[in-house]
C-alpha cells in the first residue's frame, strides 16, 4: 500500500550515505489505532502520522521494522515490510526540491497485524526527520478531504499531537506529568517492549500534597511535596509487546483498595522500573479530560531514582 503524500509538486525522492552502499537511518516509535477504535466514555478513535525530511524537504524511504501488540507483536522480514517511498519526477536543472510530506493512516501502519492498536517502529532514511503523530476522538467521523481530487488527509475532532519516541528507557523511567482521581481526569499508561525477551515493569505512583502551612515555614503557595506512595502495579510484558493500562487510578484501587488517597484530584507522578533485565524499553501517558475526551501526551523520561 503506497503513501498518501501532500507537497507542492512530486520530488526525487531522498537519500543519504555517510560512505558508498550504507544509508543512514533513524528509528521512530508510535502507538497507533486503527480507524473506529472505540475507547472509554464513548470515545472513537484514529490516528494520522506525518513524516518530513529536514527543512521540510520529502524524506527519504520509510520502512516498517517491527510492531508490539499486546499479545506479543511481529519483527517484520526487511524484504517484505511494509514501506512507503516519496514519488519520483525529474526536475529542471536549477529547480529547488519544494518542500514535501507522507501521511500515514493507523490502518496503513497496522496493516498485516489485524490488531485494532499497537506501537510500531519506523526506519526514516536520513537524519533530522520530523515525525509526528496524531490520535484524535474523531467520534466516528471521516477523515477530510484535502480537495475534489486529493486523497483525505486530515482527522476530525479533538485529539493530542505526539513526537515520535525516539530515545528507549533503560532500566527505570519517570512520568513527570499525571493527576491522580478518576473524574474528572483519567491517565493512561503505555509500555512498549522493543526485544524478544519477556519482561516485567513495575508502575509506582506518587501523589503530591500541598507543603503544611505552619509559623516556621516560608514555602510558597503552590509547593507540594510527597504525600502517599506504595501503589504499585507489576505489567508482564511478552516479547515485542504492548500495553496501555486505562484509568490507572481505578485499575490501581484494584490491586490496593486501601489506597483511597488515589481518588482525589492532585498532582501526581509514575516511577517506571524494570527489575529483571538492562534491555530498552518504552513509556509514556495520556492525561485525559474526560467531560471532553481531551488527551494530553507525556513522553516517560530517564531516572535513577
Amino acid at each position: 500500500m503506497g503513501p498518501k503524500a501532500i507537497a507542492a509538486v512530486t520530488v526525487i525522492a531522498a537519500s543519504f550515505e555517510c560512505s558508498p552502499g550504507l544509508v543512514v537511518a533513524e528509528t521512530y516509535v508510535l502507538p497507533v489505532v486503527a480507524r473506529g477504535v472505540h475507547g472509554l466514555n464513548g470515545s472513537v478513535w484514529d490516528s494520522e502520522v506525518r513524516i518530513s525530511g529536514p527543512n521540510g524537504y520529502p524524506p527519504g524511504r520509510i520502512r516498517r521494522l517491527w510492531v508490539a501488540l499486546p499479545e506479543g507483536g511481529i519483527v517484520d522480514d526487511p524484504a517484505t515490510a511494509p514501506q512507503w517511498v516519496f514519488p519520483t519526477f525529474i526536475l529542471p536543472a536549477g529547480m529547488p526540491i519544494p518542500p514535501g510530506m507522507v501521511v500515514l493512516t493507523g490502518d496503513q501502519l497496522l496493516q498485516g497485524t489485524d490488531a485494532p492498536k499497537g506501537a510500531v517502529a519506523l526506519d526514516v532514511d536520513g537524519t533530522g526527520n520530523h515525525v509526528f503523530l496524531h490520535n484524535s476522538n474523531t467520534l466516528g467521523q471521516p477523515r477530510l478531504p484535502q480537495d475534489a481530487e486529493g486523497p483525505p488527509c486530515c482527522l476530525p475532532g479533538n485529539g493530542q499531537l505526539i513526537g515520535a519516541l525516539t530515545g528507549p528507557l533503560v532500566g527505570q523511567g519517570f512520568i513527570p506529568w499525571i493527576t491522580s482521581g478518576r473524574w474528572p481526569y483519567r491517565v493512561s499508561v503505555g509500555l512498549i517492549n522493543p526485544t524478544a525477551q519477556a519482561r516485567n515493569i513495575s508502575i509506582d505512583l506518587d501523589l503530591l500534597g500541598p507543603w503544611p502551612r505552619s509559623a516556621s515555614t516560608t514555602q510558597p503557595d503552590g509547593t507540594y511535596w510527597l504525600l502517599s506512595s506504595g501503589a504499585t502495579l507489576a505489567i508482564d510484558l511478552p516479547p515485542w509487546g504492548f500495553r496501555q493500562i486505562d484509568d490507572l487510578a481505578s485499575v490501581m484501587l484494584q490491586q490496593c483498595p486501601s489506597c483511597d488517597w488515589l481518588d482525589p484530584v492532585a498532582p501526581a507522578a509514575v516511577y517506571l522500573f524494570d527489575y529483571d533485565t538492562r534491555l530498552p524499553f518504552y513509556a509514556y501517558a495520556s492525561v485525559i479530560w474526560t467531560p471532553l475526551n481531551d488527551p494530553e501526551f507525556i513522553t516517560a523520561v530517564p531516572s535513577t531514582r
